[in-house]
C-alpha cells in the first residue's frame, strides 16, 4: 500500500473510502483505476473533484484490491495524466501526454478499439464533452464597436457641454453638439462595421468532414461529430479535424505550418514512444486539428476535440491577450481631460471677475457658461475619427483592411516588425533553385536554368533530362486541371520539370509505373519502377544524397554514363554538404535500366542533386530595406529550424547593418521575463519558437518601450498578433483565427502596401498634430478675447451665438482639410517618433499659446476700431466676431507647416474648405443672419479694420517661423 494513499473509511467490511491526491481533477486517472479494479470489485465511485475513490468488493478479497489498486497507481501510465479545467457546462475531455504512451495504452485509456466506437458510445460522447466545435471568433458586436466610438474624453466632454446647454436654456447649442457627436459616431462606426463585414466575408464557409472507422465500418462525418476515442482515416488531402494519436502510419507526411510554423511537410511514425516533455513541434506520433496531410496514409485515435485541442488552447492564449492602448488615444484622452480642467478653472475665473468688477450675475452666468461650450474644440473628437477613417478608406483601396480605427495611427508609430517565416517571408511553397550535375550547379530563376549565366535546356544536357524526367516519375502528383496535387517536395520537382519544357504527360504515358517502394524511416529514398516500350523496366530514386549514392555505381557525364570514381563521390559530398549549408533541402536522384521490376536496387547510374527551398515572397527584400531606411527594425518569429530561418533572414539581410543574432527557442520558458528582456534587444531570429514563446518575445518587446508591429497568417501566429500594437494578418492564406485576431488583414497578401500603411500612419500622425495646433489656437483666441473682455470691463464681447457659429463653422472644415494634408517628402526617411513623446510638446504648446495671442491681438485690435467708432456694443462685439473668424480661417494656412513660412496652397481641400467657410462667413452679412448674429450692417470702413486685424495675425505668425528658424 503506497503511503500516498489515505484511508477514510473502512469500518464497513467490503467497503473502502479512499483518498489519492493524484485523483484531484483528473477524470481520467479515475476510469483507469475503475478499470483495472473492475474484476476485483463489485461497485467503483471516483470524485475527481474530492480526489476519492469509493470501492466495493467481497470482503475476502480485500488484501488483493488494496495491492492490485497501489500496482495501478504506480503504474508508469499515470505519470501520462495530468489536471484539467472543466469547461462550463461540459464535462472535462480525457487528457494525458499521449504522445509518452503506446496506441495500445491510448486505446485502454480512451476505452475504445481499433475498430472504433458503436453508435450508442458516440451519442453518450457527444452529450458528455459536447460537439467538436472551437469558439467562434466572431469579432465585435454592433453595441461594442459603437461604444468605443462615445467612450473617449472628448466625446464624454462634448456630453456634459450639452447637458449644461439645455440646463440653461441653450437647446440650439445643445442640438448643434449632439449633431456632432452623431456625426462623429456614425463615421467610426460605419468604416469599423465595414471592415468588420469584409473580414468575415474572408472566413472559410466549406464544409469540412472526417473519415472514421465506427462498430467497424468506415463512413464519412462532419469534424463538429468527432468524439475522444473515434478512429480516424488519413489520406493524402484529409484536413484533420480533431487531435489525435497515430495508429498507424504509412509515409504519412502533414503539413503542420499554420500551427507549429515548420515550412516543410513533418514526417509521422505511429510506433514512436516519446520523452514526456518533448516540443509540440517534434511530437511525430500525433496528428492535429488544422493540419493536412500531404503524403502517405494512416489511422488515429481522436484525443482532443473542440477547445481541448492545441488550437483551442492557443484560442484560450488569445483571449488571455490584450493590446495596448495606442499612444494617440491616450494623449488624446488626456487632453480632452486637461481642457474640460483648464476651461473649466477658465469659466469659473471669467465669472468669479465679471461679478467682482459688477457686471450683472447672469449675464456673468451665461457668458461663463456660453465660454465652457465654447471651450471645448468641437472638431476634436471629429478631427481624429474622420482623419482615422480616412485614411482606412485609403488603405482599402490598396488591399488593406483596417478593423480598427486606431490600427491606422499605431502603424505610424511602430518601432519593431516581427514577421513569421512560413507563409508570411516566404510563400510556403517549395521551389527548385538549384540542380547539381556533372556540368555543374545550375540557377533556376523564373521558370528557366542558367549555368554560369547562360540558360540551358534539357534538350543540350542529357543529364539534366533525365533528372527531371526522374524527378517526375519518381513521385505522386496528380495534374487536375493544370493544378498539382502532391507533396509540396513533389510539386517542386514537377513544376520544374514542366517549366523546363518536359512534357510531363506524355512521360507518363510512355513509362507507366508499375512499382512504387516508398521512403521508410531505415530507407530515406523512394523509388519506381516504369515500364518501357522494349518491355524493359525504368527506375527512378530520389532521396538522402548519401544514400542514393551508396546505390550508384556510375555517373552521367558529358552525355555518357561513366563510372563513379571514389573522388567523384567525393566531389559530390562536398557539393551536396555546400547546399545543405545554404538551407536548401537537398534530394539525390540516380537512375536505372532493368529486365526484373521486383528486383533489388543496385548498380544506378547517378543524374545529380536537386536544392529546394521555400521561395522568399516578391518585394519582400526592398520592403525590409525600406524598413530600415525609415528607422524600423525588423525581427523573424518563426517554429522553423534554426538552420532554415537563418538563411531567410541573411537573404533579406533582415539584421541590416547589426550582426544576425539568432537564438533558439526550444528553452525559452526557463528563461526569466527579465533575461528576455534583455535578449530581445539584440535577437534578430527566434527560430522553433510555440505560439506561447511568440507572445513572450512580442510582450518583452514593448516592456523595452517599443511599438511592435506582429505579421503572420497562422493560427500558431493569433496570441502574438492579437497582443502586438498592431497585428498584421494575410487575407488569402492566412487562417481565420488570425484574421480575427489582427487589427490589419492584407487582402491579397501583399506585404509591400505595408510600407504605405506605415507611410499613412505617420502622416496620420503628424496631420493630427496640425489639426490640434489650428484647433486649440483658434479656441485660445476665443477664450482669450473673451477673458480679456471681462477683466476690461467690456462684458460679453461674443455672444453664445457667435461661439458657437465660430466653432462649427470655423474649426471643424479647416481642422478636417488639415488632417488630409499630403505626406511630407521624408516622412519614411525619419525614424520612428518615440511613443512617449507627447503629441504636443512644450515647444508645441508654446507655438499654440502665441499664436492664439496673435490672433487674440488682432481681434481686439478691431474691437478698439469699433468701440472709438461706433456707439453701440453690438457693433464692436459684431466687428470683433468678423476678425476673429476670418483670422482663424488664415491661421489654418498657417498651420499646414511648423518651419516653412508662406506655404499656403498645397492642400486642396483645405483650399475648397477655406472657401467654404469664407463664403459662409459672408453669407453673415445677409439680414436674416445678421439678426441672428446680432452684426451691425457693413460699411466700407468696418471690412477694411476686419481685413487688417484679421490679416494682421497672419504675418505675424509667419514671419515668426522665419525669425525662430535664424
Amino acid at each position: 500500500m503506497t503511503a500516498a494513499i489515505e484511508v477514510l473509511h473502512d469500518r464497513v467490511p467490503g467497503r473502502l473510502r479512499l483518498r489519492h491526491n493524484r485523483l484531484y481533477r483528473r477524470p481520467e486517472l479515475g476510469a483507469h483505476l475503475e478499470k483495472g479494479l473492475h474484476r476485483l470489485a463489485r461497485r467503483i465511485r471516483v470524485n475527481p473533484r474530492t480526489a476519492t475513490l469509493t470501492v466495493e468488493f467481497d470482503p475476502a478479497h480485500r488484501q488483493e484490491v488494496l495491492e492490485q489498486l497501489s500496482k495501478l497507481l504506480q503504474s508508469p501510465v499515470v505519470n501520462s495524466f495530468h489536471p484539467v479545467a472543466a469547461h462550463p457546462g461540459r464535462a472535462p475531455q480525457p487528457t494525458a501526454r499521449w504522445h509518452a504512451m503506446t496506441p495500445a495504452q491510448v486505446l485502454e485509456m480512451l476505452d475504445t478499439s481499433p475498430q472504433g466506437l458503436s453508435p450508442e458510445v458516440v451519442r453518450q460522447r457527444l452529450r458528455h464533452y459536447g460537439s467538436n466545435v472551437l469558439k467562434s471568433g466572431t469579432g465585435r458586436s454592433t453595441a461594442e464597436i459603437l461604444w468605443e466610438q462615445v467612450a473617449t474624453p472628448p466625446v464624454l466632454l462634448l456630453g456634459v457641454s450639452a447637458v449644461i446647454s439645455v440646463l440653461t436654456g441653450g437647446l440650439l447649442d445643445a442640438g448643434v453638439i449632439i449633431a456632432v457627436v452623431g456625426i462623429n459616431t456614425a463615421i467610426g462606426y460605419f468604416t469599423e462595421s465595414t471592415s468588420e463585414r469584409i473580414i468575415h466575408a474572408l472566413d472559410s464557409l466549406t464544409p469540412l468532414y472526417a473519415d472514421v472507422i465506427r462498430a467497424g465500418r468506415p463512413m464519412r462525418i462532419p469534424i463538429e461529430e468527432l468524439v475522444p476515442g473515434d478512429v480516424i482515416c488519413l489520406t493524402p488531402g484529409s484536413y484533420i479535424g480533431a487531435d489525435a494519436r497515430l495508429l498507424e502510419a504509412a509515409n504519412l507526411t502533414v503539413d503542420e505550418s499554420t500551427l507549429t510554423g515548420e515550412s516543410l511537410p513533418v514526417s509521422k511514425q505511429a510506433k514512436a514512444v516519446l520523452e514526456p516533455l518533448i516540443p509540440l513541434a517534434d511530437r511525430c506520433n500525433l496528428v492535429f486539428r488544422g493540419t493536412v496531410v500531404t503524403g502517405g496514409s494512416g489511422k488515429a485515435v481522436v484525443v482532443a476535440t473542440g477547445s481541448a485541442t492545441e488550437i483551442g488552447i492557443i484560442q484560450s492564449l488569445l483571449q488571455a491577450a490584450t493590446p495596448p492602448q495606442t499612444s494617440m488615444q491616450r494623449q488624446l484622452d488626456r487632453l480632452g481631460m486637461e481642457l474640460a480642467l483648464l476651461s473649466s478653472g477658465i469659466c469659473v475665473l471669467v465669472f468669479v471677475v465679471g461679478v467682482v468688477r459688477g457686471l450683472p450675475f447672469l449675464e456673468m452666468l451665461r457668458a461663463a457658461i456660453s465660454l465652457a461650450v465654447a471651450a471645448v474644440p468641437e472638431g476634436l473628437p471629429t478631427v481624429a475619427t474622420t482623419t482615422l477613417a480616412l485614411g482606412v478608406r485609403r488603405m482599402r483601396g490598396q488591399k488593406v483592411l483596417i478593423r480598427q480605427l486606431n490600427a491606422v495611427e499605431n502603424l505610424g508609430a511602430v518601432q519593431v516588425v516581427c514577421f513569421d517565416k512560413t507563409g508570411t517571408l516566404t510563400l510556403n511553397r517549395m521551389y527548385v533553385t538549384r540542380i547539381a550535375t556533372a556540368a555543374g550547379i545550375l540557377k533556376a530563376e523564373s521558370g528557366r536554368l542558367f549555368l554560369e549565366g547562360k540558360a540551358v535546356a534539357p534538350d543540350e544536357d542529357p543529364a539534366l533530362a533525365q533528372l527531371l524526367e526522374a524527378g517526375v516519375l519518381c513521385s505522386e502528383v496528380t495534374e487536375n486541371g493544370g493544378e498539382l496535387d502532391g507533396s509540396p517536395t513533389e510539386k517542386a520537382l514537377y513544376q520544374c520539370a514542366r517549366d523546363a519544357g518536359i512534357d510531363t504527360g506524355k512521360l507518363h504515358r510512355r513509362h507507366p509505373r508499375v512499382r512504387i517502394l516508398h521512403r521508410a524511416d531505415n530507407r530515406p529514398y523512394m523509388a519506381t519502377w516504369h515500364r518501357n516500350d522494349d518491355g524493359t523496366f525504368r527506375i527512378a530514386v530520389k532521396g538522402n544524397p548519401e544514400t542514393v549514392l551508396a546505390l550508384c555505381r556510375w555517373q552521367l557525364q558529358d552525355g555518357s554514363r561513366q563510372p563513379l570514381t571514389e573522388e567523384a563521390r567525393r566531389a559530390i559530398l562536398a557539393t551536396n554538404e555546400a547546399m545543405a549549408g545554404q538551407a536548401l533541402r537537398v534530394l539525390g536522384v540516380a537512375a536505372g535500366q532493368t529486365d526484373d521490376p521486383q528486383g533489388e536496387l543496385g548498380h544506378l547510374t547517378w543524374l545529380g542533386m536537386v536544392g529546394m527551398e521555400d521561395a522568399i515572397r516578391p518585394g519582400t527584400a526592398e520592403l525590409i530595406a525600406r524598413f530600415h531606411r525609415a528607422g524600423i527594425d525588423t525581427v523573424m518569429i518563426t517554429g522553423d529550424q534554426s538552420a532554415t530561418a537563418a538563411s531567410v533572414a541573411q537573404r533579406l539581410n533582415l539584421s541590416g547593418d547589426k550582426p544576425l543574432e539568432i537564438l533558439d527557442s526550444t528553452r525559452l520558458d526557463q528563461v526569466e521575463p527579465e533575461v528576455l528582456r534583455n535578449l530581445v534587444q539584440d535577437v534578430t531570429v527566434f527560430a522553433r519558437v510555440s505560439p506561447a514563446h511568440k507572445l513572450k518575445i512580442i510582450q518583452a518587446l514593448q516592456a523595452n518601450g517599443k511599438v511592435v508591429a506582429m505579421i503572420g497568417d497562422g493560427i500558431n501566429d493569433a496570441p502574438a498578433l492579437k497582443a502586438a500594437d498592431v497585428g498584421v494578418a494575410m487575407g488569402k492564406r492566412g487562417s481565420d483565427v488570425a484574421r480575427l485576431a489582427a487589427d490589419v488583414v492584407l487582402e491579397d497578401d501583399n506585404l509591400a502596401t505595408l510600407h504605405i500603411a506605415i507611410e499613412q500612419g505617420r502622416t496620420l500622425y503628424n496631420n493630427t498634430r496640425k489639426s490640434l495646433r489650428f484647433l486649440l489656437s483658434t479656441n485660445l483666441s476665443e477664450i482669450e478675447v473673451m477673458l480679456l473682455g471681462v477683466i476690461l470691463g467690456a462684458g460679453e464681447v461674443l455672444t453664445p451665438m457667435q461661439l458657437l457659429w465660430i466653432n462649427l463653422f470655423t474649426d471643424i472644415f479647416p481642422g478636417l482639410a488639415l488632417a488630409l494634408e499630403p505626406p511630407e517628402a521624408d516622412v519614411m526617411e525619419k525614424p520612428p517618433r518615440d511613443p512617449q513623446e507627447p503629441i504636443l510638446s512644450r515647444r508645441h504648446l508654446w507655438n499654440i499659446a502665441r499664436e492664439g495671442a496673435v490672433i487674440t491681438g488682432g481681434a481686439f485690435a478691431t474691437y478698439a476700431y469699433a468701440k472709438s467708432r461706433h456707439a453701440s456694443p453690438q457693433a464692436a462685439s459684431g466687428l470683433t466676431f468678423q476678425t476673429l473668424t476670418v483670422a482663424q480661417l488664415l491661421h489654418s494656412f498657417s498651420c499646414r507647416s511648423e518651419k516653412t513660412a508662406w506655404h499656403f496652397f498645397g492642400n486642396p481641400y483645405l483650399n475648397a474648405a477655406m472657401g467654404g467657410s469664407l463664403a459662409l462667413q459672408l453669407g453673415t452679412l445677409v439680414p436674416p443672419l445678421r439678426r441672428l448674429l446680432s452684426l451691425p450692417p457693413p460699411t466700407l470702413a468696418d471690412m477694411g479694420a476686419v481685413a487688417a486685424g484679421a490679416t494682421l495675425p497672419l504675418l505675424v505668425n509667419e514671419t515668426s517661423k522665419r525669425v525662430i528658424q535664424t
